[in-house]
């Protein structure tokens, strides 16, 4: 189907013999995208085609230029009915994309109508009727004659009619209408002033009892000079003066300002200011309520999270709470509002059918699922199914995530924010922080273990939980997909016992064993050196850079803290050994021993396998096979593995 390719805009060219075929064998969905385009291009033509014959009447503008513009647009609208034939149309809820259904269908409709009588060219049918041989004249009744062509603003009313009956549709769409309408509106209104004082557009055909010519009032402070000179019937400033000046009293009339400088001076034009005002008042009356309605519903959500608001603060007055604890609890509303605006986002989708509401669950939350490496080679049913059942809580600043000693039932995924974490019991200094991509709680979770720190919000933290009960869940539905996890988690808590246990000896950072447990931790402050050696790593685990700068870039750790820490072979958390081998210029016969000039640093894990060396380097024996672990440098840091 076409509605599989593309958003059905065309038939699928595979299907599409010909071009003959692709011409005229295709189908439009509505609300595709290139209806989409297609029906806001007719609809700001069908503007400029109201305006353009409008002014071409009024001002007698019968240029080429405007001429050429007028036909390309019925020549534009001629084909909206060729693709309008091809627009597929529900049936029992299937779309019907057959040739001929579709354009039955289109030509039992009574847009088909309408559209033949916007479209027939009357201005072509009066050419045969016309012998004035005032060129003027003729132009003049051929330009009256595509009048008709100005019920295509009927476009423009249908397409915002159907904008605003979606429900996804937010109030710009009302102020693109309004705009749309006010220019037409006023543009009309102007040029028909304008025609009421020159009704051919052209100095000779004004009359001398209208507005053109001026004000007489000497006594009148706001007096205009006259636009068209006495003595040889000419414009004074020319067509694009005419037009503004008529625009003008046009906006201050309908607006009710009335400076009283362009007033009307016989009984045709005071009636029409009349009707002018009438209307103008009627419009913008409509304009201002519309508006204001908007953003009172707009504001709806705001009102009713305010009586929210107040009955929790009434709740809290008549329990008598404590003055801090309802001082967190207003923050804690405060920042939902900052984040939610009022929206219940843990209830949003219940309406949606499970399947594709775990569908949007796991596009809302699949970055969060893949930082978590417990959850790495799980099917996308399991991940699935771990999506629709995270929920988001916030966290204002200083609110505690879990406490020490707790039993833990719940895995936390942080989004945005920060969490320090306090393994001691005085909670003054924190251990470790965790930022944006870090999760906790899956020992406690998952292996059933109680928390061993505590966890604080330093700012408002966003932060996805998932429960032990929602997780068995998962679990049942997916064995295979719960073997793995488990054997994630226990290597990752094997890891993170052999970490602390090294943070304890002195021979890991605070940083560094956080990371082992925790995952993305808040950047630490690192040396020069590390920072150094970092850029330096190449794929294949090799460092090569000349000596006069090793020593300087890279800091030699003692022996203790180089071998003490065990570790797991190929964890975030093992040890990195940079073993640094000397290549040596053959010495010259007689000379002294050449000092080595190259330094080639290995790297190489905590449970002593080198990684290969090439074989023709060794061979020719410019790498020796092994090195001595006195001339070993030990550089601890989880950010550097191969």
């Amino acid at each position: 189907m076409g509605a599989e390719k593309g958003g059905g805009a065309l038939l699928p060219t595979t299907l599409a013999e010909t071009w003959l075929d692709r011409l005229t064998k295709f189908y439009l969905i509505p609300e595709g995208p290139f209806l989409s385009f297609w029906d806001r291009l007719m609809v700001f033509l069908a503007l400029i085609n109201c305006i353009l014959i409008s002014f071409m009447i009024a001002f007698n503008h019968f240029t080429p230029a405007a001429w050429i513009v007028s036909y390309y647009i019925d020549f534009m609208f001629l084909m909206d009915i060729y693709v309008k034939f091809h627009i597929a149309y529900l049936q029992n809820g299937l779309w019907v994309v057959f040739s001929k259904e579709m354009a039955l269908n289109y030509l039992y409709s009574s847009q088909f109508r309408f559209d033949v009588i916007a479209n027939l060219p009357f201005d072509l049918i009066a050419l045969g009727w016309i012998h004035d041989p005032n060129m003027n004249s003729a132009l003049y009744i051929l330009g009256l004659t595509r009048c008709v062509k100005m019920i295509r603003l009927v476009h423009i009313i249908s397409f915002f009619d159907r904008e605003e009956k979606k429900l996804h549709a937010n109030f710009g769409i009302q102020i693109v209408k309004f705009g749309f309408y006010l220019v037409t509106l006023e543009h009309c209104v102007g040029c028909m002033w304008f025609a009421l004082a020159c009704p051919l557009g052209t100095p000779e055909s004004c009359f001398e009892q209208s507005w053109v010519y001026g004000s007489d009032n000497k006594l009148s402070l706001v007096n205009i000079e006259p636009l068209i000179y006495m003595t040889n019937k000419t414009w004074v400033y020319g067509e694009w003066s005419n037009y503004v000046q008529a625009l003008y009293w046009t906006v201050t009339t309908m607006t009710t300002t009335g400076y009283g400088d362009i007033t009307a001076k016989n009984d045709q034009e005071r009636a029409f200011a009349l009707i002018t005002m009438i209307v103008g008042i009627l419009f913008y009356g409509y304009v201002s309520g519309t508006i204001a309605s908007s953003l009172s519903n707009m504001d709806s959500r705001r009102v009713a999270y305010q009586q929210k608001m107040d009955a929790i603060r009434q709740y809290m007055d008549d329990r008598d709470m404590d003055s801090d604890m309802q001082e967190r609890v207003l923050e804690y509303y405060d920042y939902m509002w900052e984040r939610n605006k009022g929206i219940d986002v843990k209830n949003l989708f219940e309406d949606m059918p499970s399947t594709f509401k775990s569908e949007v669950a796991l596009s809302l939350n699949n970055s969060i699922i893949d930082k978590a490496n417990i959850f790495a080679g799980c099917s996308i049913g399991f991940k699935r199914q771990v999506a629709i059942s995270m929920k988001l809580y916030l966290f204002t600043a200083n609110e505690y995530v879990i406490h020490k000693g707790d039993l833990g039932t719940e895995m936390f995924f942080i989004t945005q924010g920060r969490i320090d974490v306090f393994w001691t019991s005085d909670l003054q200094r924190p251990t470790a922080s965790l930022i944006e991509g870090a999760h906790f709680g899956e020992f406690q979770t998952i292996l059933g273990h109680k928390h061993e720190y505590s966890a604080r919000a330093v700012c408002n933290t966003d932060i996805y939980v998932l429960s032990r009960d929602d997780l068995k869940t998962a679990f049942n539905a997916y064995p295979e997909d719960k073997n793995l996890v488990l054997a994630a988690t226990n290597m990752r808590y094997t890891v993170a016992l052999a970490s602390r246990k090294s943070r304890d000896l002195g021979s890991q950072t605070n940083e560094q064993s956080a990371s082992a447990e925790f995952g993305q931790t808040a950047p630490p402050l690192r040396s020069s050196s590390i920072a150094k050696l970092g850029k330096r790593r190449s794929s294949n685990g090799f460092l090569v850079k000349s000596q006069e700068h090793i020593l300087d870039d890279c800091v030699q750790p003692s022996r203790s803290q180089a071998f003490k820490s065990p570790s797991s072979k190929g964890s975030k958390s093992s040890l990195i050994n940079l073993n640094i081998i000397s290549a040596t210029k053959a010495p010259p016969t007689g000379g002294p021993a050449a000092t080595p000039d190259v330094v080639i640093a290995i790297l190489e894990s905590s449970a002593g396998e080198l990684p290969q060396i090439p074989s023709d380097l060794v061979a020719k024996n410019v790498l020796p096979e092994r090195v001595s672990p006195e001339r070993r440098i030990s550089e601890e840091t989880t950010n550097h593995l191969p």
